[in-house]
């Protein structure tokens, strides 16, 4: 028998039967509340030659996870279970000592939708007594540039494979995504979130979006995001990091949809709205570039255009004669000294020795040489010195031209005209004046004082070019 015993276990473990999700309806007919757990016995009938007869198995569900199974389908306890027809979903195992099965199950479901419906409008309404309902439509648009991504799912999922799949950015632009695991079918499923989003929180990763991904499913697969709890920690959570939901298929709507940030069917359908957002912030940040671009060389255009072409031409030839002047200095100096010097020379050289003189020569141009390098060190010094003071004396006679450009009442002397006072007031018309009276005319170099001798109006349609709407 042990014999026996070892080669079905070795059969069924090399088969992978105990690994397989299954799914069943059955009758309960017996469940009983044991200190590990919540034992159910399920029945089903089934036609034989002589009759009927009954295929029954035991359904085993943890002490922890049993009073959620419970709460999801509306029971207060395990008696409700019996004699009604209820979907199982879990897997087999073998125990070898009774060489028997048990089915571990993970979910209970009503047959029909009735039950599950019913429990998830008591939850809405609850949900909004609380005002957490998110009855706000949001856009990514609204959100900075997605950079960083939670994804609360399985590692096993498919609806997580179908996110990562779609999430289509170039390479420079790549969101970090961060999986925190979670179980999506089942009782711990809502309780799994829920720590999924604390820990969230405790990792201090500044995350634009949380996303909460499935895929699609049955009802009774579904059923289990439908939990109160979980409902009220995603509405608070949105105040922390918007979350989004990708759970069911288009027809399917869970607690989590009510009231994340924004519902979306598929985790495809996210991650494709992740990638148009990602790319959108792109093209603006390119726009924006360019506009930048655009506004720059308009200034810079502008900018040239404002400098004074006289200004710098009156400069440059003031600096040539400057310059020039000094190299006459220079040059004038340095002949003087020659002459002087062979002035020297031929005055000594008839009181000298040839031998003497020759030493003397030598020695007076090697100082000639010397002292003409020190000439001209200090013609460069005083060029710089010279140039330094041009240009400050230029920075500040353009700081003088500009304030008195800002003075209406001086301008015309910068440019060559005159300005006519009588007493303290400026004459800016000949309608103003009379014979004989006293005025100031004052020019850029000086004043003149002067009196009206005679005087000549033109008329107004002279004044505005004969034809006029202004004639009187």
């Amino acid at each position: 028998m042990i014999e026996l015993n070892e080669y079905v276990t070795r059969v069924i473990d090399s088969t992978g039967l105990t690994s397989e999700t299954f799914r069943f309806y059955a009758d309960v007919v017996r469940a009983n509340i044991h200190s590990s757990g919540l034992y159910i016995d399920v029945s089903q009938t089934y036609p034989v030659r002589n009759g009927t007869r009954n295929i029954e198995i035991t359904v085993y569900i943890p002490k922890y996870m049993y009073p959620r199974m419970l709460a999801a389908i509306g029971l207060r306890n395990a008696k409700g279970l019996v004699g009604k027809k209820w979907i199982f979903q879990g897997k087999l195992s073998f125990y070898k000592d009774r060489m028997s099965f048990t089915f571990f199950a993970d979910t209970i479901a009503p047959v029909g939708e009735s039950e599950i419906e019913k429990r998830k409008k008591e939850i809405l309404r609850e949900l909004k007594l609380r005002n957490l309902l998110m009855l706000e439509k949001h856009d990514l648009s609204e959100l900075p540039p997605i950079k960083k991504i939670a994804v609360i799912s399985s590692k096993t999922a498919a609806g997580y494979e179908d996110f990562l799949k779609n999430l289509k950015v170039g390479y420079l632009y790549q969101p970090i995504v961060h999986l925190y695991e979670s179980p999506m079918q089942g009782a711990n499923t809502a309780a799994g979130i829920i720590l999924a989003l604390e820990r969230i929180k405790r990792s201090n990763i500044d995350y634009n979006v949380v996303v909460i991904a499935r895929g699609g499913g049955a009802k009774s697969d579904l059923m289990y995001f439908d939990d109160l709890a979980l409902g009220v920690e995603i509405a608070n959570f949105n105040n922390y990091c918007p979350v989004l939901s990708g759970i069911g298929h288009e027809r399917d709507f869970t607690i989590p949809d009510y009231v994340a940030w924004k519902r979306f069917a598929t985790p495809t359908e996210v991650a494709r709205a992740i990638s148009r957002q990602i790319d959108d912030n792109v093209r603006q940040i390119d726009d924006n570039w360019n506009d930048l671009k655009l506004l720059m060389m308009n200034i810079l255009k502008n900018i040239s255009t404002l400098l004074n072409t006289q200004l710098v031409d009156y400069i440059n030839k003031t600096l040539k004669v400057t310059f020039l002047g000094y190299e006459d200095l220079f040059e004038n100096y340095y002949e003087n000294l020659k002459n002087h010097l062979n002035y020297i020379f031929e005055f000594s050289s008839r009181k000298i020795s040839e031998d003497f003189l020759s030493f003397i020569s030598q020695r007076m141009e090697g100082n000639l040489n010397a002292k003409k390098g020190e000439l001209i060190g200090y013609a460069k010094l005083i060029e710089k010195d010279f140039a330094l003071k041009i240009s400050n004396k230029e920075a500040l006679l353009n700081q003088i031209f500009q304030e008195l450009l800002k003075k209406e009442e001086l301008a015309p002397l910068l440019f060559g005209g005159a300005i006519v006072m009588k007493g303290r007031k400026k004459i800016s018309s000949v309608r103003k004046l009379r014979m004989g009276e006293k005025i100031e005319i004052y020019l850029k170099d000086g004043k003149i004082n002067a009196k009206i001798s005679n005087e000549k109006k033109k008329k107004k349609e002279e004044l505005y070019g004969g034809h006029t709407l202004f004639r009187s």
